[in-house]
């Protein structure tokens, strides 16, 4: 049986490993056995075996019978460790039996055991209901972010033509599936398999390389222009088309990370635009900084920009349709 030394270092060389950590079968299986050690080496087995289950699908049996044995332990201390990083496995098709166990241990006479194991019950029944929201909204997200098209043998698309990138809606399903993300989020890395998140980067990496091209050309044909230029009713399309483009950039982003990470911002393009009086916005600069009031300088700034409050209605109908790469050209 391992000891605690080693213990750490096998987590250790688990954690490093970040993307490859399922190759190291061997160091996971060290971790599986430290509930067979005394009460420290069951400790870390406590901790050590949930926070890598999702990487070891194969040894998911073996993972769930020894976070069981460490369950029903002597030790009270090491009990409640275990039965608290329960919901941690209630991934797939192991939900079920976890749900299972969990409700046995609610025959437990220690009252601060029971209420652990009512929490955990309570999070895998949320966990179960937010997981179904994410996977259906998921599976709309792939319909509107297609695969790139296949190559011939000269290098050329074999179709005919380039998918079409439908921005808006991408905008909405991405921003939806970012903000459920935060709460469950080992969604892509725990709750999908190996081929469905591979075909999901190749979609998003795709859909990536669009966008760029898409910013570019909006932000040349916007370049320079101001004031009544941006009424205009191809302008105005354009204005809210970069905000849409830059939205789903910022968002791509984030599901790139390794991990993918949940913590960017947008303010979406359908929203109103937040007016602040210059006035407000100078006093309060002044207030926070702490430093004397800088003079404001005659006239008005040379870069000064307006910024656009998009209308909805039938406009917000139209953009969804409005090509923008045809209405660039010649631009």
């Amino acid at each position: 049986m391992p000891t605690v030394e080693e213990l750490y270092r096998n987590y250790g060389i688990l954690a490093d490993a970040t993307e490859q950590v399922g190759q190291h079968k061997d160091a996971y299986q060290v971790i599986l056995d430290g509930v067979k050690g005394g009460t420290k080496e069951k400790r870390l087995a406590a901790q050590f075996i949930p926070k890598f289950f999702k990487h070891f699908p194969e040894l998911a049996d073996s993972a769930i019978n020894a976070q069981l044995d460490l369950c029903e332990d002597e030790d009270v201390s090491i009990r409640r460790q275990a039965i608290k990083e329960l919901p941690q496995f209630a991934t797939g098709e192991n939900l079920p039996r976890v749900a299972d166990i969990l409700t046995q241990l609610l025959q437990t006479d220690d009252s601060a055991e029971f209420n652990l194991v009512n929490n955990a019950l309570l999070s895998i029944f949320k966990m179960e209901k937010l997981e179904t929201n994410l996977r259906k909204l998921f599976d709309k997200l792939l319909e509107y972010m297609p695969l790139p098209p296949e190559e011939a043998e000269n290098g050329e698309n074999a179709g005919n033509e380039e998918p079409k990138l439908q921005f808006s809606y991408v905008e909405c399903l991405l921003y939806s599936f970012h903000q459920l993300g935060r709460k469950l989020p080992d969604f892509l890395t725990a709750k999908l398999n190996a081929e469905k998140l591979k075909d999901f980067k190749i979609r998003l990496q795709y859909f990536a390389r669009g966008l760029q091209v898409y910013i570019r050309q909006l932000r040349l044909a916007l370049q320079g222009k101001t004031g009544e230029a941006l009424k205009t009713e191809e302008n105005k399309i354009k204005v809210v088309a970069l905000k849409i483009t830059n939205n789903i950039n910022v968002l791509i982003k984030d599901l790139f990370h390794i991990p993918p990470s949940y913590k960017s911002t947008v303010t979406l393009s359908w929203k109103p635009v937040q007016k602040v009086e210059m006035g407000q916005k100078r006093a309060t600069e002044d207030t926070t900084s702490g430093s004397p009031p800088k003079k404001s300088p005659a006239g008005p700034k040379r870069d000064a920009r307006q910024i656009y409050n998009p209308p909805s209605g039938k406009y917000s109908s139209n953009l969804s349709n409005f090509n923008y790469e045809r209405s660039l050209q010649g631009k």
